[in-house]
């Protein structure tokens, strides 16, 4: 947690006034921080399906964004919050220091911003604010900076990281590195699929709508390969209700194979990036390989498409025969 921040002040709240005829609000940004976690920040609730309130995504995350905004705001009354203050909230986001150095990703100041706008937003609902102080001057939050990446697997890293969960104490995430490279689902996605949606006679499994990103049900192939996986699985833990993968996390043991397998710079959504890759090389249409790997939008699905120096090669000979 970051300790003795400070933001500067300027008039843009008098100007917010001066144009905006409102009752005057002496809440501060310590009262909506607690007003926000009490009524907002909690796991995702889902009825007939969609999701209805809260975050799908681990709420610690959440937390920890709204702390580092709480750090900086403490008990700043909110109508004095102003434009000039949040860019300066993220001049001071973007030098926090990251762990093994380096500088901040521009998505990471994304979400601390998002986050706080998002607060901002419920106090103009609550009435506590005439005007989201954001909206008061150029944008902060630029996705299109954002890094997109495009790193792919190739099969020689994938038997060396294969070969260092054969060691014994990295069992558990063998058949999880399989299930990913095999059906392009998201690390979430998988630590919550249940023994229900799998049918491995019938090779395919339900990605049920409510552990997706987009709240959207969908089918994924099972390969041989992931077959023979899953069969070996514990039977005793083949319950219908019970999880395919029932462990919390393996950011540990994950870090520590690609140690181990000399793989620098690899993270475990990249192996959704080679799972959508390999399925275009094998010929697979696109509009198929969307619908597996679950994504509703072409503009976001083509940064997943990513070039390897074999499908280079494939196209230089396939244009050479068409000469």
């Amino acid at each position: 947690m970051v300790k003795n921040w400070s933001v500067r002040s300027d008039t843009g709240s008098a100007s917010i006034l001066a144009e905006i005829d409102v009752p005057k609000s002496n809440h501060t940004y310590r009262e909506l921080d607690a007003f926000y976690r009490k009524e907002y920040v909690h796991p995702a609730k889902f009825v007939g399906g969609k999701m209805v309130s809260g975050f799908r995504q681990d709420v610690r995350t959440v937390e920890r964004y709204l702390d580092r905004a709480l750090e900086v705001f403490k008990q700043r009354v909110l109508l004095e919050i102003s434009y000039n203050d949040l860019r300066e909230y993220k001049r001071l986001v973007e030098n926090l220091p990251v762990r093994g150095g380096g500088s901040r990703s521009v998505s990471d100041v994304n979400h601390h911003l998002k986050h706080v706008r998002r607060m901002l937003n419920v106090a103009v609902e609550q009435g506590w604010l005439p005007i989201n102080p954001f909206t008061r001057g150029k944008n902060l939050i630029v996705e299109s900076f954002e890094v997109e990446r495009t790193r792919v697997i190739t099969r020689e890293e994938e038997l060396r990281l294969i070969a260092a969960c054969n060691n014994g104490y990295r069992d558990h995430l063998l058949p999880i590195i399989i299930f990913a490279i095999e059906t392009a689902c998201r690390r979430g996605e998988i630590l919550k699929l249940r023994w229900q949606s799998v049918d491995l006679p019938g090779r395919v499994i339900r990605i049920e709508a409510s552990n997706t990103k987009t709240l959207k049900t969908r089918l994924v192939p099972v390969t041989e390969r992931l077959r023979q996986s899953l069969a070996r699985l514990d039977r005793k833990a083949f319950r219908k209700m019970s999880r395919v993968f029932p462990i919390g996390d393996f950011k540990h043991s994950w870090a520590g194979a690609c140690r181990e397998a000399k793989l620098d710079d690899l993270h475990f959504h990249d192996l959704r990036h080679t799972a959508i890759t390999r399925m275009l090389e094998r010929g697979i249409s696109p509009a198929i390989v969307m619908k597996i790997s679950g994504h509703t939008q072409q503009r976001t699905f083509l940064r997943y498409v990513n070039q390897t120096e074999s499908s280079i090669r494939d196209i230089a000979l396939a244009l050479d025969r068409a000469a």
